[in-house]
């Protein structure tokens, strides 16, 4: 019999995710077991900063991946919007099926919010895509986990907040989803959606998560973080980007709100680098 120890942040969110990845690989692989080692991020310890600064500076994962190049864990999982594009070189990154990569509204459509309804969101990217939507809104910043944000609106703190739908597919609370966005309204963030799987290359666990590995995923998700990558786009900038896989190649739709107001992009091209060299272009970035 063998353990695998799997990193995670220790978020309910975090720890669902984690425990996909454990049963994903039990589940196809005989007398395999696996355990959660939670580890404690600089991002979940700081409860001031904006959450888009923390996401760029690699706030929720550095700790995590550490614990496997400590050797403390064989693996770790990370929510793959949350991954810098710029990582330790020791470790490789896999991409289980992409769940619904799209921003939903809770707490009550776009329709039926008043004027000057407050919404909660901590994202730049959200927040210039929801003043394009309903200007008169009023835009809160908000931290926490999902739980938190759904709490905010229950108790009356904000009357709606946008989250990732597929992290309310994960902790199965898709009930409390009042509006999925459109790409064509909100752009959600590279890789959202995505889980990160990363290990060290070569061996017994990389062969392990290989088998995990979705192909449409890691082109889409390539694409999304290439543009990422390319950009630079991160605290200066609300950059969203979507990736979908063709007969041809990949479609690429992106949004971006910098010093040159926001504007909205659409490519298709034969690989991910040309998709996202395409986008920039198109995107003055």
């Amino acid at each position: 019999m063998t353990e695998l120890r799997i990193a995670t942040r220790g978020s309910a969110l975090a720890r669902a995710q984690a425990r996909q990845v454990a049963e994903a690989l039990e589940s196809t692989h005989d007398g395999l077991t696996t355990r959660l080692v939670v580890v404690s991020t600089s991002g979940d310890r700081d409860r001031t900063s904006p959450v888009a600064a923390l996401t760029e500076t690699g706030a929720f994962v550095r700790a995590v991946q550490e614990a496997v190049l400590a050797g403390e864990a064989d693996l770790a999982v990370h929510s793959c919007k949350d991954l810098p594009v710029a990582g330790p070189e020791e470790l490789t990154a896999w991409y289980p099926a992409r769940a619904p990569a799209g921003d939903v509204l809770v707490g009550g459509t776009l329709g039926e919010l008043p004027e000057g309804a407050v919404v909660g969101t901590g994202s730049p990217r959200r927040t210039s895509q929801l003043a394009l939507l309903r200007p008169d809104l009023r835009i809160r910043g908000i931290r926490g986990n999902v739980d938190t944000r759904l709490a905010a609106v229950a108790s009356g703190d904000v009357q709606a907040v946008v989250l990732a739908e597929a992290g309310l597919v994960r902790l199965g609370r898709s009930d409390a989803v009042a509006q999925r966005f459109g790409f064509d309204e909100m752009v959600p963030a590279p890789g959202q959606g995505t889980l990160a799987v990363e290990a060290r290359d070569g061996g017994f666990v990389a062969e392990l998560l290989e088998a995990l590995d979705d192909p449409s995923t890691r082109v889409a998700t390539e694409t999304e973080r290439a543009l990422l990558a390319l950009t630079g786009a991160g605290c200066r900038s609300a950059l969203g980007a979507y990736a979908e896989v063709t007969a041809d190649g990949v479609t690429l739709v992106a949004f971006v709100d910098d010093e040159r107001g926001p504007r909205r992009g659409w490519v298709e091209a034969a690989e991910p680098d040309e998709a996202a060299k395409a986008m920039a272009e198109e995107l003055g970035l």
